[in-house]
């Protein structure tokens, strides 16, 4: 793999990431790595050589991305960036010399961004990098948006559940119980889902 040096400056934008979290062993590949993003206008704020302390890192330095040149993905480190995809999700771009089988299904699961092979030429790193940056911003929207629409359809069974309770038990009409559930958050400065959920849990209970 062969990084040459480049005149491309990676353009001021607010939106763009510049902060970089570089994980390299190799010395000659990784020496040239740091030099390439370098000369595109990033700034790294550490170098590591392997995935040990990658998660105690990235949330200490919180970089923009995450940069990682290796021979192939082994599985510690996909372990790692697994973990990290969980805990803390940051976008992760890696350039791989060889692929293998499942390789990249493998690290798409451990929720790199970009997974490129072969192919570090500095006049490519920035538009590589930003690529990645958006898609990683684009999926954790996507995913955000899921969780909300998941919780909502939750919380739309608990109150359900809890009018029908109410309904049968205390002899409500459907708006009554509504209203009943919708007072009782606003009197205690609770959602009216964790009203709905103690008046299940309690009912549960007597049952």
């Amino acid at each position: 793999m062969s990084i040459g040096p480049t005149s491309v400056n990676k353009q001021a934008n607010a939106h763009e990431p510049s902060t970089v979290l570089m994980m390299d062993a190799e010395p000659s590949r990784s020496s040239a790595l740091k030099r390439a993003l370098l000369e595109n206008g990033y700034q790294i704020v550490n170098h590591l050589a392997c995935a040990t302390q990658l998660l105690e890192q990235v949330a200490l330095l919180t970089p923009d991305v995450v940069v990682i040149s290796t021979d192939t993905a082994d599985d510690e480190t996909l372990a790692r960036l697994q973990q990290l995809s969980i805990e803390n999700p940051h976008p992760i771009v890696m350039f791989a010399e060889r692929d293998a089988p499942n390789v990249v299904r493998n690290t798409i699961k451990a929720g790199v961004s970009a997974y490129i092979v072969d192919d570090l030429q500095p006049q490519r790193l920035t538009s590589i990098i930003s690529i990645a940056y958006a898609r990683f911003n684009e999926y954790q929207a996507l995913r955000k948006e899921l969780e909300q629409t998941k919780t909502q359809l939750e919380n739309r069974k608990l109150l359900d559940r809890a009018k029908g309770i109410l309904m049968q038990h205390k002899g409500l009409s459907e708006s009554d119980a509504y209203n009943t559930l919708r007072k009782s958050a606003m009197n205690k400065g609770q959602t009216m889902a964790n009203v709905a959920e103690k008046i299940i849990d309690a009912y549960e209970l007597l049952a």
